[in-house]
């Protein structure tokens, strides 16, 4: 099989999608309205934070799986743990804004009737959608399903999500309260979750690397909205609720999330102090693609899920307390605009 060394001979131009948003941006933001004035976050940020009124907003979010469904309908994975990847995608952006997800749609497109069969993928699939909402504390309440002979191959289908949820004001996670000097602490990834498999797929031959693709590349994308609800309940129990400043989701393009907004005014870097030891499924992509740090820091999480924001000089009593909730401290928040791990810097 022949190695790919990049994520854009794959055949994913990352710089044509970043410019892609900041377009979309541009033309969503023509134009003045009362409901405009309403809304917090939008295009660049995890999700979109809307004021319902002075005590309530909602929060929404949007995502899909990519090209991991490529690898589930070869047989190396299952629909019910692709649910879970959908549900992950986009109940933890939610989390990120401070939201507390409470409702998830869902859209699936497919070939054929076969699909549709009792006990057949579609089952599967609705079935590890609705215990996946269980885990993230959401209800699964509907979606659309759409049978498109003519637009799909036979056998194929794709699936989309929609996540909302509901936060006060003080919830708030916005990158303006972001501090320099604050810490990062982190807690692991499942696997690459859903992302970077364009690559993935030139790197791992289905023949040869079966069981490793299964266990280490296909587990499912972790659902963080337990944690998030436990790592409150510490900071609140010992009136340090302000303390959580931030949080970022570690998607598609990496390392570089935490770079995707900075405070107005003012701009913020993050430092990876301690580092963290690598996953084996990071250490065999990087084996197996020999690519450059700078490229594999950029499209994967290399094991770090997702990167709380707290603010620096908590107590040994609190940080035990997070530790025992299975975070970890990684770096700092300083005041230049990049991503440093060891000598790598990403700008």
């Amino acid at each position: 099989m022949s190695q790919k060394k990049s994520y854009e001979e794959s055949g994913v131009n990352t710089t044509a999608a970043d410019a892609w948003v900041e377009r979309l941006a541009s033309i969503t933001g023509e134009g003045a309205s009362a409901l405009r004035s309403r809304l917090k976050e939008s295009i660049g940020s995890y999700a979109a934070v809307f004021e319902l009124s002075a005590d309530r907003w909602i929060a929404s979010s949007c995502d899909g799986v990519g090209t991991k469904l490529l690898w589930t309908l070869e047989g190396l994975g299952s629909p019910e743990d692709l649910a879970q990847d959908l549900v992950g995608m986009n109940v933890n952006d939610l989390l990120c804004v401070g939201a507390r997800p409470l409702i998830f749609l869902d859209y699936v497109a497919f070939s054929d009737g076969a699909f549709l069969e009792k006990g057949g993928t579609l089952d599967r699939f609705i079935k590890g959608l609705h215990a996946a909402c269980l885990k993230a504390e959401s209800l699964l309440v509907g979606g659309e399903t759409a049978q498109m002979p003519d637009f799909y191959k036979p056998g194929h289908f794709d699936i989309s999500g929609f996540a909302v949820g509901e936060m006060q004001p003080q919830d708030w996670l916005s990158v303006n309260h972001i501090e320099a000097g604050s810490e990062m602490w982190a807690w692991p990834s499942s696997g690459p979750h859903s992302n970077g498999f364009s690559w993935l797929r030139k790197l791992f031959d289905p023949k040869k690397d079966e069981s490793f693709i299964r266990k280490e590349l296909m587990a499912p994308t972790a659902l963080y909205v337990s944690d998030f609800r436990r790592l409150k309940e510490v900071l609140k129990a010992n009136s340090l609720a302000t303390a959580f400043q931030g949080a970022y989701h570690i998607t598609g393009s990496g390392m570089l999330n935490l770079l995707r907004a900075q405070p107005q005014g003012r701009e913020l870097g993050f430092v990876f102090e301690d580092g963290w030891q690598l996953p084996s499924w990071a250490l065999a992509v990087k084996e197996r693609s020999q690519a450059t740090d700078t490229e594999l820091y950029s499209t994967f999480n290399m094991g770090l899920g997702m990167i709380t924001i707290l603010k620096s000089g908590l107590p040994a009593s609190v940080e035990a307390s997070l530790q025992q909730i299975g975070l970890k401290r990684v770096g700092r928040v300083d005041e230049t605009p990049r991503v440093q791990i060891k000598s790598l810097d990403l700008r």
